[in-house]
């Protein structure tokens, strides 16, 4: 009899560990795996431990051992507390219960360790069973014994409490789950209490541990309440966006939710979803069809809208008939987001028309598709449009660049494409019999007058590329049109231009002199040469240093070929630092030489006051050459100080202010303003000839001529005249007053050795 309760006891504990083993190698994800093991595996602890109790041969170490097994049982029932904490969500109730508790199972422990000494939470004795056999068992409880009692059931009515709460606001699927433990925990209780009650020698409680286990492996890890998946299946297919419907082996709808209902109702030629039913059936499924998919279009409330169909029959373990059902998909969202980023990829925001990726692509295609076909790209650019934003404001701006591309798009068909490639500039790709010039030129024409202001007109170049060689990239392409373009931007007269074998050699010109421009500067290349400046008195003292390109292979480079070039790139004002340094240079050497009353004058781009601090460069340098500033004259052209006249102004007096000697260049061929003069407080004012030539009236200009030398005169200024050509003319000036002649009639433009040996400060008869 002892041996039998000692096996099942170990039968118990074996149990025990063998859920708990199980739990953590197949639910190891699940939260409540961990508290449910700390659990069995003191279970399993204090019924093994129980067990080895009773088999102890003498009272000592039956002492020790059932006292661990009493502290055991109040770990099992602390990792209970922990259990029903995660179990039932009463985290307040139990958090609070556990803290006391933790300070009473340590001092229960602390007596069960002392008692084999002293004996004073229970005494050990000898039952024997009538067989022979006979075990230890608590033969007597003391006062501190019930202590231990009493701890253990506080906790375990604070753990069904825990339970009972949940069992109360849980849903009525979810009660059986916890109302199986809570029976279970009673249960063992009750059996426990007959035990103590009636002094019975062994604790039968213990052989239903295994029970309790199971109980709780299964209601907490495997319980699946009855029901719980077919609501929940009908909760999800009632409310899921896709259309559901469901039909038995004998054809009757078992279920349907509220989105096939609508796609059924939403086409009237249909109306039920009945008619929808019988339609598929009849029309996309056959007899032994198993399953399909299909897509369909159903326009509602005047919009299209995207369908996926999905069909399948379901058919058991024997591989019989169950049912079927149909599933519809809205992919309306998914097309529109689809052809909305497709379009965004493809087409310019602003127009609507292509973009520039997207006419590359297109065109290329439609070039590789018709061989046998010339083509033309037609390109076309605002003039001025920049003018169009700052003056009437972006808006205005968007509104051109619209009607432009609705322009474009007029041209459009089958064997025409067309495009935004950047600002204001769109293309066009066209047959070449479809090309009509003058069709072109009407329409774009609207654009002129778009903004209907009498003093502000818009106007369209066009550029045409024959496409002659298809092997080029269409980027290419567009730019050969882009450059014909160039050829007439400042016109207002021509509007139509066209790639040629001409162009393309002007523009690989002007590429090769940018491409040199670096080490032109770092090989000493570009070099000053001098036009000598004649005093009335016939005496020269300077001169203007302008810039010669002296090329390895080609020789002297006219500036015509290379400074407009440079202006229109921005080098020139790295060109003009290199020339201000050159002209120091030579005026230093010229004071070491003893001509310290020796000048140059020296251009200043209108580019430069952009991209460099003209008056910080200009003192820098004279500092660094150490030469007065009064030798440095710089030529600022009247164009220039016209662009943006205030801060020039102000940029002038700096340079006055710091002793520089200031000219105003090309005076007579720009704005020639009376009101300009006024404000303008420079040194010098250079006129340029040029407003003499080819006049009816020369007399007339002659009298303008001597009234502008004589007005700057009147404001302290000096005249310079450039372009004197005759002698002539060097004669009626120095009737009417002029200071200083340059031109071709003294001298051209000349080295620098040969200007001091030849002129600096020569002396030459004017009249």
């Amino acid at each position: 009899m002892i041996w039998l309760l000692v096996v099942c006891l170990f039968a118990t504990s074996l149990f025990s560990a063998a859920c708990a083993v199980f739990s953590a190698l197949k639910h190891s994800r699940n939260p409540m795996e961990r508290p449910l093991r700390y659990v069995l595996i003191s279970v399993s602890a204090a019924v093994a431990v129980n067990a080895v109790s009773i088999l102890m041969p003498s009272a000592r170490p039956a002492y020790f051992v059932y006292g661990l097994y009493c502290i055991l049982m109040d770990i099992m029932v602390l990792a209970l507390l922990h259990y029903a904490k995660a179990f039932t969500g009463e985290e307040e109730l139990v958090r609070k219960a556990r803290n006391v508790f933790m300070f009473a199972v340590g001092a229960d422990a602390l007596l069960m360790l002392i008692n084999p000494f002293l004996k004073i939470v229970f005494r050990m004795g000898v039952y024997e069973d009538g067989f022979g056999e006979h075990f230890y068992h608590v033969a007597s409880r003391g006062i501190l014994y019930i202590y231990h009692i009493l701890v253990i059931y506080a906790m375990m009515f604070v753990v069904n409490l825990a339970l009972f709460k949940k069992i109360r606001s849980a849903p009525r699927l979810y009660k059986i789950k916890h109302g199986a433990i809570l029976v279970a925990m009673c249960i063992i209780m009750i059996i426990h209490a007959i035990y103590l009650n009636f002094k019975l020698q062994f604790d039968y409680s213990l052989l239903f541990y295994s029970a309790l286990a199971l109980i709780m492996v299964f209601f907490t890890l495997l319980y699946v309440p009855h029901g719980l998946m077919d609501r929940l299946l009908f909760f999800t297919m009632s409310n899921m966006k896709d259309g559901i419907v469901c039909i038995d082996n004998e054809g009757r709808v078992v279920h349907a939710n509220r989105t096939v209902k609508d796609y059924s109702e939403a086409d009237i030629d249909i109306g039920s979803l009945d008619n929808q039913l019988q339609k598929w059936f009849t029309e996309d499924i056959t007899q032994d069809c198993t399953e399909r998919t299909w897509d369909t279009v159903r326009r509602i409330e005047g919009r299209d809208h995207y369908y996926h169909i999905d069909f399948m029959r379901i058919y058991d373990g024997d591989v019989k008939y169950l049912g079927c059902f149909f599933l519809v998909h809205d992919r309306t969202e998914e097309y529109v987001r689809y052809y909305t980023e497709k379009y965004r990829a493809t087409h310019d925001m602003l127009t609507g028309i292509y973009n520039k990726e997207h006419f590359f692509e297109r065109t290329k295609a439609m070039l590789d598709e018709n061989p046998d076909i010339h083509y033309v790209i037609v390109c076309t650019d605002v003039k001025n449009f920049k003018l169009v934003n700052d003056v009437f404001g972006v808006e205005a701006g968007d509104r051109m660049l619209r009607k432009i591309a609705e322009i474009t798009a007029s041209f459009g068909g089958d064997d025409v494409v067309y495009g935004r490639l950047s600002g204001d500039r769109f293309a066009m790709c066209m047959p070449k019999y479809s090309f009509n010039e003058r069709e072109i030129l009407s329409k774009y024409s609207v654009v002129d007058s778009f903004l209907e202001n009498a003093s502000f007109k818009t106007h369209i170049h066009i550029g045409v590329y024959e496409v002659t060689d298809r092997s080029l990239r269409i980027p290419i392409m567009c730019d050969r049109a882009s450059l014909a373009i160039k050829t007439i931007k400042d016109s207002y007269q021509n509007s139509v231009a066209y790639y040629d074998s001409e162009i393309r050699k002007h523009f690989m010109s002007e590429q090769k002199v940018i491409s040199e421009f670096e080490s032109a500067i770092a090989n000493g290349q570009f070099q000053p040469y001098i036009q000598p400046q004649i005093s009335v008195g016939g005496r020269v003292c300077g001169g203007e240093a302008l810039v010669r390109w002296i090329h390895p292979h080609e020789g002297l480079i006219p500036p015509s070929k290379f400074i407009p070039i440079f202006e229109q790139t921005g080098l020139i004002s790295r060109l003009d630092k290199l020339m201000w340094e050159l002209a120091c240079r030579q005026l230093s050497i010229w004071k070491m030489e003893g001509r310290e009353e020796s000048y140059l004058s020296v251009n200043i781009s209108p580019k430069d006051f952009y991209m460099l601090d003209v008056c910080g460069t200009m003192t820098s340098l004279i500092e660094k050459y150490n030469i007065p500033p009064h030798c440095l004259h710089l030529e600022i052209t009247e164009s220039a100080v016209m662009d943006e006249p205030q801060q020039q102004l102000r940029l002038i007096g700096n340079l006055r202010e710091a002793g520089f000697m200031v000219e105003i260049d090309d005076f007579g061929s720009g704005y020639s303003s009376l009101n300009m003069l006024k404000e303008l407080d420079a040194d010098v004012l250079k006129i340029d000839m040029g407003f003499l030539e080819k006049t009816d009236h020369p007399e007339r200009s002659q009298t303008i001529l001597k009234m502008i030398i004589g007005l700057a005169k009147s404001l302290e200024m000096e005249v310079i005249t450039e372009g004197v050509e005759t002698k002539e003319q060097a004669k009626f000036l120095a009737e009417y007053g002029c200071d200083l002649y340059q031109g071709y009639f003294f001298a051209k433009p000349m080295r620098v050795s040969e200007f001091e040996n030849k002129y600096l400060n020569a002396q030459f008869i004017i009249r």
